[in-house]
């Protein structure tokens, strides 16, 4: 992948919450611009995300502070952020960092949805 490449983010509702799907790197260029983001949703009342980060290979500190920040956002609100396809070296830095243990991670998006379901 292309390391210039600006990540790209989609939502859209899903069910009973919505997906937010992330392409590229989830680095300080691009932590400012989902936070923006996932902070107007949160505003709007959209407080049930799933983050699909299957096509994100590369994430620092500040994406993962962003998605950190995200969630105390939503939790503020009584909702909730569940993080689904974690690729294997995205996933060992949350578990490194231990930032796993804020979030619910799932294997795909529809698992992690369905989850919202069953609260």
């Amino acid at each position: 992948m292309n390391k210039d490449r600006t990540m790209e983010i989609d939502v859209r509702e899903q069910g009973s919450c919505h997906l937010v799907v992330c392409r590229g790197r989830m680095d300080v260029d691009a932590s400012g611009p989902f936070k923006e983001r996932i902070g107007r949703l949160c505003a709007s009342g959209v407080t049930r995300l799933v983050v699909d980060l299957s096509d994100v290979d590369f994430l620092d500190s500040s994406g993962l502070g962003a998605l950190v920040a995200c969630l105390r956002k939503a939790r503020e609100k009584h909702g909730d952020i569940k993080l689904a396809g974690l690729r294997p070296e995205v996933k060992s830095i949350f578990e490194i960092t231990r930032v796993s243990r804020l979030f619910q991670i799932c294997a795909d998006a529809a698992e992690a949805a369905s989850s919202f379901s069953k609260e």
